[in-house]
């Protein structure tokens, strides 16, 4: 009784886990479209020929890392959408729980 109640745990801890994992994912791809204003970023992502825009609402919390070739910066939101290297065409990957916008990394580090 007390095994099948331990292992009933262990797999209920277990798909928890893997639950919570699948909700966090990321998208990479290239800026389209800036609008500081309405704090929305619109992303091109996919492969040539399967490409598509997507809209990201950013909020206040979100974190933002600038990776401008080995200086790496990070920063609040508000100081995000001023940071120069934030422009279309930029590499840009955005971190996702759910359908909200948890940090936003533009650039890529330098290459040796």
């Amino acid at each position: 009784m007390v095994r099948s109640f331990v292992l009933g745990a262990a797999a209920l801890f277990l798909f928890a886990g893997l639950a919570l994992a699948a909700d966090k994912n990321a998208v990479t791809g290239k800026i389209k479209k800036i609008d500081a204003e309405k704090s929305v970023i619109t992303v091109t992502t996919g492969k040539k020929g399967m490409q598509e825009d997507k809209e990201f609402k950013i909020s206040e919390s979100t974190k933002f890392t600038v990776i401008d070739g080995d200086d790496k910066k990070e920063m609040s939101a508000k100081d995000g959408f001023k940071a120069p290297q934030l422009k279309e065409g930029a590499s840009v990957a955005l971190t996702l729980e759910g359908d909200k916008v948890t940090a936003v990394t533009v650039g890529k580090k330098g290459k040796k």
